[in-house]
C-alpha cells in the first residue's frame, strides 16, 4: 500500500508547489491537495486509511481556530498531523503541541526544510522551535474536547459564534430536542457547568482571532 501525504492550504499557489516538491523528494509516496476543511474531511473519509501525514494550514476559509485539526484528527487517528501556518507566534505553536500535532512549520521556511519536514515527522520524529512548551491545561482541554463527536462539534462552534438552539435546530436541520441533548452532552463531556463555561473554554481554541 502506497502512503498519501495530505496538503491542506487554500493558497493554490503554495499547494501546487508544495506538492510538486514532495512528489519530487518522495517518488514512493502519493500526495493529496484539497483546499478547504471540508474538502480534507470528505479526502479522509475516502482515503483515511493509506493517510500517513497531513501538512495542515492553520487558515483556511470554513475553519476557525484548531477546528479543522481537531476533525481530523478524529477522522485520522493513526495519521501524523503537521502545521505548516504564517502564524508563528508562541500561543499558536504552544495550544499546537498541546493539541498533539506532531510539528509546526512555517510557510516563510524554505521549501527544502518543509519537504525535509515530510520525511522526519514520518520518521516519527517531532519538529518545534526549541522554545515551544506545551500549556499542561491546553493538554487536558485537548483531551475533553476531542471527545466530543462531529455533530457536538458543530454545535460547540455553534455556541461559540452565539446562536440560540433554535438557530442551530434549523442550520443543521435537527429538532431542538436533539440540539438540547447535543448541549448536555457537551458539557458533560468538557466538565463545565453551563453552556456559557463551555462558551469561555472553547473559544481561544475555535474562533481564529483567538489564536495567536
Amino acid at each position: 500500500m502506497r502512503w498519501i501525504v495530505l496538503i491542506v492550504d487554500d493558497h493554490p499557489l503554495v499547494g501546487q508547489a508544495f506538492e510538486l516538491s514532495i512528489r519530487a523528494a518522495y517518488p514512493h509516496l502519493d500526495v493529496g491537495r484539497v483546499t478547504s476543511a471540508a474538502e480534507a474531511d470528505d479526502y479522509a473519509k475516502r482515503y483515511g486509511s493509506r493517510i500517513k501525514l497531513v501538512m495542515l494550514d492553520l487558515m483556511l476559509p470554513d475553519a476557525e481556530g484548531f477546528s479543522a485539526l481537531l476533525r481530523l484528527q478524529h477522522l485520522l487517528p493513526d495519521a501524523s498531523i503537521a502545521i505548516v501556518s504564517a502564524r508563528t507566534d508562541a500561543h499558536s505553536i504552544s495550544m499546537a503541541r498541546a493539541f498533539g500535532v506532531h510539528a509546526y512549520l512555517s510557510k516563510s521556511d524554505p521549501v527544502e526544510k518543509l519537504v525535509n519536514a515530510v520525511g522526519a515527522v514520518m520518521r516519527g520524529e517531532t519538529l518545534f522551535p526549541e522554545e515551544a512548551k506545551a500549556d499542561p491545561v491546553a493538554v487536558d482541554f485537548h483531551r475533553r474536547l476531542s471527545s466530543l463527536s462531529g455533530a457536538q462539534m458543530r454545535v460547540m462552534r455553534a455556541l461559540v459564534d452565539g446562536k440560540l438552539n433554535k438557530q442551530i435546530a434549523g442550520e443543521m436541520n435537527l429538532t431542538e430536542g436533539t440540539v438540547k441533548q447535543h448541549v448536555s452532552a457537551i458539557l458533560r463531556k468538557l466538565e463545565v457547568n453551563n453552556r456559557s463555561q463551555a462558551i469561555l473554554a472553547a473559544a481561544p481554541v475555535l474562533r481564529n482571532d483567538q489564536v495567536g
